[in-house]
């Protein structure tokens, strides 16, 4: 019956999708013409914003991305420098890139006039008040805007492409273009959200219509956000796309003369078919049907978790090699990423691919502002993403390269949750999860408090609630935020309303401490019960025993064992212990985790044998899983005799790879 329940409920989630309504706030008709001569974009877009606030607007904020790369000086040159993340400065003017707005001006509506707004042109620094940066533009309108009311603004400008450098830019005749033209911020919680680009942070917009015009050389293959509606040869040599698209928070196009297009049709009922356009490099063709497979995967599992795809296309890029591009998401577009040579048995390029696509269900769907709430998309992500794969592939295992030669170790196979915990250990204390983006103390701690601690809290906690409670709850979640730019609270109240319980002790913990979840086997002791020696009281009268045994059978030997649990971490959350005696008996126990340890005492006709914390890893976020288990000495001769057979071999095998290399 709960099963049937369970299903009842995806199927309605999916049918609850499709009637979830998106408001189009930032509207824009763009058009686009590629220099590849000079590696810029001649630009003109129209952009139609409606001020779905209630209060009067004032001032308009943009986003004018492509000036952090722009000189030494921008914020975002700046903190990739002090995080040591830069490989190499721009080598030449032509390697930089910037975005210069000519020409804004409102056109006329009939609520305002025809009005050039380019001598109000201010660029401001919210985070950092840094001079040289000129990331964030405001402008000043002639008379406030109303609640409701509409304003369509007219701008010329003009962006250099640079050298690709965070994920975007050209490489050669490769051209990935992403965040390029004058972007509105978001009017949020009564005021405006336009944050400076930095070097950990990505994006936040609103929704709207994109109708843009791309014109590039005939020779180029195209690729972009939407619909490609139609495609006209121009006589200069030249072709201009049309593409389209309703319901995004922004568009993304490529361009080369070598990608080679094919297309393939995801279906599986009840979800929506979508077509898929893969962009792939010659080198890679081989590599195709693992695009497509991983792809399917994604729409299939995520769509079913989460609520349909609501689109009826989606692009894959295989981006160019040394081209800087791969690994990123997109509206309806999303960058993979892979070698020439590649393993069976490893999921590459598949995880890449099924996160970049998996990436449509959170940033671009849910939409949370990913400069301040950056583990709603990626921790979210990178826990769906690991869902997806487990489910689609199942083992995954580890591969080394020797002179670029994959080679994989059929021995080792990769848990993905494990994986997750090697790279949190060494940053397990340096922040907490609920900074901004650009506020962590490095790059690493972004990384950590981003993606995998929040992507393993989200699956201790899925563990800890159950597997059906917590898919209703992401599924609520996803659904009833998509569109909507939720946050935090927002999905912690979705957690309480499911349950029935504040769960709040949960999130308090991991949200917004460094505390790390630890939880150990102590002192663990099996002996046999005392004799009764002394003066004891029996009958009202004093009598003196020496060596009387408490066991009244005297049929077999009783033993008294003592155990003792430690709570090494500071996060307290229930947990699980098990206990196994030498006769093959269990006893089980669930401990409240609140106090520093606790003791569990048993008498019985045999010693401990094993003990065991959290023995099914429910909580996947614990720090050290050495110290979750131990196991008696006399049981303990087998395990190292395995042991020490596999140091051995493995001793050899890397001698045998050093003398190779």
């Amino acid at each position: 019956l709960l099963s049937l329940f369970f299903i009842c409920f995806i199927f309605s989630g999916l049918l609850n999708a499709q009637e979830i309504q998106c408001k189009n706030i930032a509207n824009y008709q763009m058009n686009l013409k590629l220099d590849t001569k000079n590696k810029g974009i001649t630009g003109e877009e129209t952009l139609t914003w409606i001020n779905d606030s209630d209060v009067d607007i004032v001032e308009l904020y943009f986003h004018l991305y492509y000036n952090a790369f722009k000189n030494n000086k921008s914020t975002f040159m700046q903190e990739l420098q002090k995080m040591g993340r830069f490989r190499r400065l721009p080598r030449n003017e032509e390697e930089y890139g910037y975005c210069d707005v000519q020409s804004i001006s409102i056109l006329p509506d009939g609520y305002f006039e025809e009005t050039d707004l380019t001598p109000t042109i201010e660029f401001v620094q919210p985070d950092d008040n840094n001079p040289y940066d000129q990331t964030v533009m405001k402008v000043t309108l002639p008379k406030p805007l109303p609640p409701g009311d509409t304003i369509k603004v007219y701008i010329k400008f003009y962006s250099k492409v640079p050298r690709t450098i965070a994920r975007s830019g050209y490489y050669r005749d490769y051209y990935f273009i992403a965040q390029w033209f004058p972007k509105i911020g978001v009017f949020w919680e009564g005021k405006w959200n336009c944050h400076q680009y930095h070097a950990t942070s990505e994006f936040f917009s609103d929704f709207g219509t994109y109708d843009v015009n791309i014109t590039v050389p005939k020779d180029f293959k195209i690729g972009a956000t939407g619909i490609k509606r139609k495609e006209t040869p121009n006589v200069d040599g030249t072709i201009t796309y049309n593409f389209y698209q309703e319901n995004v928070h922004g568009f993304v196009w490529t361009a080369s003369p070598d990608y080679i297009q094919m297309v393939e049709k995801f279906s599986e009922p009840p979800l929506r078919e979508v077509d898929i356009t893969l962009l792939i490099m010659p080198e890679h063709k081989k590599q195709a049907e693992r695009y497509f497979k991983a792809t399917k995967a994604a729409l299939k599992y995520y769509g079913s978790w989460y609520g349909e795809y609501p689109y009826s296309h989606i692009t894959v890029v295989d981006p160019a090699f040394r081209s800087g591009a791969g690994g990123m998401e997109y509206p309806t577009l999303f960058t993979g990423g892979t070698s020439w040579l590649t393993a069976k048995k490893v999921q590459r390029p598949e995880g890449v691919t099924v996160h970049e696509c998996g990436h449509q269900f959170w940033y671009h769907l849910v939409a949370n502002n990913e400069f301040e709430d950056a583990w709603l998309d990626e921790g979210f992500n990178t826990y769906s993403t690991a869902k997806c794969l487990d489910a689609a592939y199942g083992d995954n295992f580890y591969m080394r390269r020797y002179f670029q030669i994959p080679y994989v170790f059929d021995e080792v196979n990769i848990n993905q949750w494990a994986g997750m915990i090697g790279g949190y250990l060494p940053n397990t204390n340096l922040d907490v999860i609920t900074k901004k983006a650009w506020e962590f103390q490095n790059s690493s701690s972004y990384g950590i408090n981003s993606y995998s601690k929040p992507a393993m809290m989200l699956r201790t906690l899925e563990n800890f609630l159950g597997e059906e409670i917590f898919a209703r709850i992401i599924k609520t979640y996803s659904l009833r935020w998509r569109y909507k730019h939720p946050r935090p609270q927002a999905f912690i109240n979705v957690v309480n309303e499911i349950t029935g319980k504040d769960i709040s002790w949960f999130f308090d913990q991991f949200l917004n401490t460094a505390y790390v979840l630890d939880y150990a086997v102590g002192r663990v002791s099996s002996k046999p019960i005392s004799e009764k020696q002394g003066i004891f009281d029996k009958n009202g009268e004093k009598v003196f025993l020496k060596g009387i045994k408490e066991d009244t059978t005297g049929k077999e030997k009783i033993y008294e064992t003592d155990v003792i649990i430690q709570r090494k971490g500071e996060i307290k959350i229930p947990v699980e212990i098990v206990i196994t005696f030498d006769n093959g008996e269990k006893e089980k126990r669930v401990w409240d985790g609140q106090y520093r340890w606790t003791r569990y005492t048993f008498r019985k006709p045999a010693k401990w044998r094993t003990v065991q914390v959290d023995p099914e890893h429910k909580l996947v976020i614990d720090i050290n899983y050495t110290n979750n288990s131990r196991v008696n000495d006399k049981w303990r001769t087998p395990a190292v005799k395995w042991a020490t057979r596999w140091l051995f071999w493995f001793q050899h095998l890397l001698e045998t790879f050093t003398f190779f290399s």
